[in-house]
């Protein structure tokens, strides 16, 4: 892809692409969480997520960054 500078190209950032966006924490989906995680206290991450339809990680990055929860056992709790 060296030849794109020597065409004129200045950034090395990524061209806009049409498709889905990588990122899936919207606000959207932190209510989602917040609201399933509410109503079962002993569900899973893994549980969120298929129930969600979202990533593993994707829940639990939105249990501990967008809610301040964190892992205690085997459990999310909130963080004090």
């Amino acid at each position: 892809m060296a030849y794109n500078f020597k065409n004129g190209r200045e950034s090395v950032g990524d061209e806009p692409r049409s498709g889905r966006p990588v990122e899936a924490r919207t606000d959207n989906n932190v209510q989602r969480v917040r609201t399933f995680e509410h109503q079962d206290r002993r569900i899973t991450v893994r549980m969120l997520a298929y129930e969600l339809n979202l990533k593993r990680e994707t829940v639990r990055k939105i249990l501990t960054d967008n809610l301040s929860m964190k892992k205690l056992y085997a459990k999310m709790v909130p963080s004090s």
